[in-house]
């Protein structure tokens, strides 16, 4: 089948995800009304012939809102990248799909679906931890499957998360992309049920709407595992440097180090600006060179600025980077990345108030950027329309713990897959760039 047909097809079958399946879309309370929203098309630049079994996530249909008890029909499409074909029926070369963490885990019940067995509900799946099979006899390199899949809401209302992978049964698990389907089920009066804690967030790449206090944002966000990335912070300059520094794009910086995504670092003095005559694509900040293993602008750390440390997963922030810098037990202790920036966001889960201290700027609606951590993810993002002290509350939101302010306007990047999702904005001194092993 050719790619230009699936396309049609997705479009087909992502307006068909609309249809309930065994009831009627609208139940006996008639103030309850499912919908689903927009399909989510396929990426560019896959790659194919890889050795062995490999995927590539290649769209899906939109995410339901469902009444209690209601069904939709999901799909998702998966291109065969890999060197190997998948063959229905012979163990060791079929794909499925399975249930995958973190909710509700690998190889776990979910209550949005199942075969029946092991307390899951009856909704047509192969087992109550593989969601569907391949539906074509054969899916040939280069080729995409097409899965197809009913989820029925559990009568309690509430957000509800499908994380799936794929994989050969027998064989081998397939390269893990993220992909899930968040449902909401309603109320019964058809009203959205009240949100709890953080506001959810997929691993990966994605485009929110984030409720605050001070109100809503738009977010681009990249948020991973700190278990499954590297964190590191990049300098384009291996020396200290006060003018006519060296910068390159971001895409480059994640292309050198084999990175998986990237974002924008600190402040830097623009060649644009006329006030940074004599001192263009200098910053004013330290930043730990990854690759160096060692600091650039080390005498920055004694200053008043904030802090955040890698040493692999395990991270530390300071609200003052002189705490850390005049430390020598502290400056000792070997770390993997560091970037200084002002001000600190969150600490400890809670807005920091500094705009006693922040400049006209920071306290004017921009696009805002910033780094958080909360003991198990990383998050990148870039809020736009938003002071600086309003991207502290939408980083809260998101459930980061600690959050470093960074760059945005103009200079404001982030990439990820092989392409940009903001930006390229200006040539960057320093970036920070995730790896993947």
């Amino acid at each position: 089948m050719g790619r230009s047909l699936c396309a049609r097809i997705l479009g087909t079958l992502l307006i068909a995800s609309t249809l309930v399946l065994g009831q009627p879309a609208r139940p006996a309370n008639a103030a309850c009304v499912a919908s689903t929203g927009p399909g989510i098309p396929a990426p560019t630049g896959l790659p194919t012939g890889i050795p062995g079994f490999h995927a590539r996530w290649y769209g899906q249909s939109g995410y339901p809102t469902l009444c209690p008890g209601g069904r939709s029909t999901a799909t998702v499409a998966f291109y065969n990248s890999g060197s190997l074909g998948w063959v229905s029926g012979r163990m060791g070369e079929v794909a499925y799909l399975g249930t995958w963490g973190p909710e509700p885990g690998q190889d776990a019940v979910s209550p949005l679906g199942g075969d029946g067995t092991a307390g899951s509900l009856a909704t047509g799946w192969p087992r109550y931890n593989r969601i569907a099979m391949q539906p074509a006899p054969y899916v040939g390199p280069g080729q995409v499957a097409w899965f197809q899949f009913t989820i029925q809401a559990p009568l309690v209302p509430g957000y509800y998360r499908l994380y799936l992978r794929p994989l050969i049964e027998g064989a081998t698990w397939l390269e893990d992309f993220g992909v899930f389907w968040l449902v909401t089920v309603l109320n019964a009066d058809g009203s959205v049920p009240a949100q709890s804690g953080a506001v959810y967030s997929p691993l990966g790449y994605s485009n929110l709407s984030v409720p605050t206090a001070r109100g809503t944002f738009n977010v681009h966000l990249i948020k991973e595992r700190l278990a499954d990335v590297t964190v590191r912070t990049l300098t384009a300059n291996s020396t200290d440097c006060t003018s006519d520094c060296p910068a390159k794009p971001l895409a480059q910086y994640v292309t050198e180090n084999a990175g998986y995504a990237g974002m924008n670092g600190t402040y830097l003095c623009p060649p644009d600006y006329p006030a940074c005559a004599g001192k263009v694509n200098s910053y004013d900040y330290a930043v730990y060179n990854s690759n160096l293993r060692r600091w650039i602008n080390r005498p920055a750390l004694i200053g008043q600025n904030s802090l955040l440390t890698f040493n692999g997963s395990a991270t530390n922030v300071y609200r003052r980077s002189f705490a850390y810098g005049q430390n020598a037990s502290l400056t000792s202790a070997p770390i993997t990345a560091g970037i200084t920036m002002f001000p600190l966001l969150v600490q400890g889960g809670a807005v920091i108030d500094s705009e006693f201290e922040q400049t006209g700027v920071q306290m004017t609606r921009g696009t805002k950027g910033a780094i958080g951590v909360d003991g198990t993810y990383v998050y990148l993002a870039i809020v736009t329309g938003a002071t600086v002290t309003e991207s502290a509350f939408v980083m809260a939101a998101l459930g980061a713990k600690d959050a470093l302010n960074l760059d945005g306007g103009g200079t404001a990047a982030m990439y990820i897959g092989g392409a940009y999702t903001v930006g390229p904005g200006r040539l960057l001194p320093n970036a920070i760039v995730l790896t993947k092993p």
